[in-house]
């Protein structure tokens, strides 16, 4: 049990253990002139075996379990489990089973439907069949998304095919090359100049090969000049290499002259398909924006890919709905499995809850746990749980969250955590100021249930009644004291003498008099 002022530092123990259980971390946690802020905390783990959690996180599980979580002002954080680093995810996990804190704000749970599935499957013992079922609803429910996305991408992609497809039958049309302007460009003025080059390439042929004036004529009379003095020397012979080499280049010339000259001819026929060709392709580059033949080609290209993927969405969306029809009848054997066992326990656990809350001094209250189905499956089940709830005799049943006071949820909320406690088998609870609310024998009661619940493991509870206080095994006073320019708290257990002093406190204020102190041994029995 701790005990203490309002203001003497409780929250901070509490903040200090959720940061080693891997909750976010504040700055302002560290003291105004520190670097950094270090809190460390050793769990007996001798008694509990987490061996396999420990496997999973790949960590070692020693017999005292040290865990540490250091912040520094630069905003970093660093986690450790028995000095091995560890991811904040990791610090979660392991702290999930080794601590459960319950604040004051937790009994606002009590109103949420989720919070009785949670309880209704950890008194099943379902937590195999719960992981089961979230993983195939992950898996179902990402199938469903990209099926939907893949028939709206489907849908936009339709509404455009037509025109798509229209624009890409216009350039399949045309038989596309990268040089393809260029070289319709250059047909285009022969065919318009087909008369001049005729007579052109003409008179270049006769020039070259008139009898004895032509120029290929006095080739070969230069080189039979060349040939009777090549012998003389180097200078010689490169002389008629050179004549020789030009000789045969300019026969090659007229060849071609004559060749050109005679494919040549007036075809208007002709020069009409090859400009309509040539406007038509300047037309696609203006209509496409543009430059050329290859800015058609890859625009074809384009074209090609946004026709072919309706038909390829077409075929994923038949792949992936086959796919999701198998994980739909997995996901409904699963959640019917999973909904058997929660309607095999809803009427035990409504009878436990009655009655170990009964214990606690509502005798005749009754529970009435119903399930009720969802229409479409969720990341829990395809049902949610609703706890109903009557105080007295001859009341109807109605939701907790509506009818009960808070001092009955108080003690509502800690036969739930006894419950849990039995199922989940934690080797630490955790209660702040659970008990709010409630005073008299109310407290006497909850305080024995929490006596009971501390055989099977270790309890820590925070309290301002002293009937509470005075069944603990051990009591904590927390305070604060200045200590040189700063103010600390510290945490301190108590003597015999010093709960008797602590408890008749509680009862009666700093002024303690005799009356309380009687009352107060009274309490612890001495």
């Amino acid at each position: 049990m701790l005990t203490g002022e309002t203001g003497s530092g409780k929250s901070i123990l509490l903040h200090a253990l959720s940061l080693i259980l891997g909750q976010r971390a504040d700055l302002s946690t560290i003291r105004p002139g520190a670097t950094k802020c270090i809190v460390e905390a050793i769990f007996d783990l001798s008694q509990h075996n987490l061996s396999s959690l420990f496997k999973k996180l790949d960590l070692d599980q020693e017999p005292e379990t040290v865990i540490r979580r250091e912040l520094s002002t630069t905003g970093k954080t660093r986690a450790f489990v028995n000095d091995t680093p560890v991811t904040l995810e990791t610090l979660k996990t392991l702290g999930s089973a080794l601590v459960d804190i319950h604040t004051q704000r937790q009994t606002i749970q009590l109103t949420d439907n989720a919070f009785y599935l949670s309880l209704l499957d950890n008194y099943s013992g379902a937590a195999a069949l719960v992981s089961e079922y979230k993983s195939q609803y992950s898996h179902w429910q990402g199938l469903t998304k990209k099926i939907n996305s893949l028939k709206e991408a489907q849908q936009r992609a339709n509404e455009a095919l037509d025109y798509h497809q229209f624009l890409l039958n216009e350039l399949e049309q045309v038989n596309l090359y990268p040089s393809m302007i260029e070289e319709l460009e250059e047909e285009v003025k022969v065919l318009r100049n087909a008369t001049g080059l005729r007579a052109t390439l003409a008179e270049v042929s006769a020039i070259g090969t008139q009898d004895e004036l032509g120029i290929q004529d006095q080739l070969v009379a230069l080189k039979q000049a060349f040939s009777k003095i090549a012998s003389l020397g180097e200078k010689y012979q490169s002389l008629f290499e050179r004549i020789s080499s030009v000789g045969i280049e300019f026969s090659d010339i007229i060849q071609e002259a004559q060749s050109l000259g005679e494919s040549i001819s007036d075809d208007p026929e002709r020069l009409q398909q090859v400009e309509d060709s040539l406007s038509n392709v300047h037309h696609l580059c203006q209509k496409h924006q543009v430059l050329d033949a290859n800015g058609l080609i890859e625009k074809r290209a384009s074209l090609r890919a946004l026709c072919g993927d309706a038909v390829s969405m077409e075929q994923q969306i038949e792949s992936l709905t086959d796919e999701l029809k198998s994980s739909t009848a997995q996901l409904q054997q699963t959640a019917g499995a999973l909904r058997a066992k929660r309607h095999e326990n809803c009427l035990p656990l409504a009878q436990a809850l009655a009655k170990r809350t009964q214990d606690l001094g509502m005798e005749h209250v009754q529970f009435s746990m119903k399930l009720m189905p969802l229409e479409s499956p969720g990341p829990s089940g395809t049902e949610e749980v609703a706890l109903w709830f009557s105080a007295n005799k001859g009341i109807d049943f109605a939701p907790l969250s509506k009818v009960a006071s808070g001092g009955e949820l108080s003690r509502i909320m800690l036969v739930i955590k006894s419950i849990l406690s039995e199922k989940i088998k934690l080797p630490t609870l955790v209660l702040d100021e659970i008990d709010t609310g409630v005073s008299g024998e109310m407290a006497n009661a909850m305080g024995k249930r929490m006596h009971e619940m501390s055989k099977n493991m270790q309890l820590i509870s925070i309290t301002h009644l002293p009937q509470i206080a005075a069944l603990a095994d051990a009591h904590y006073k927390v305070y604060k004291e200045v200590v040189g320019e700063t103010t600390q708290t510290f945490l301190r257990l108590l003597s015999e003498e010093e709960r008797v002093n602590e408890l008749a406190e509680m009862l009666g204020g700093k002024n303690m008099k005799e009356s309380a102190l009687r009352h107060a041994r009274e309490l612890r029995n001495v």
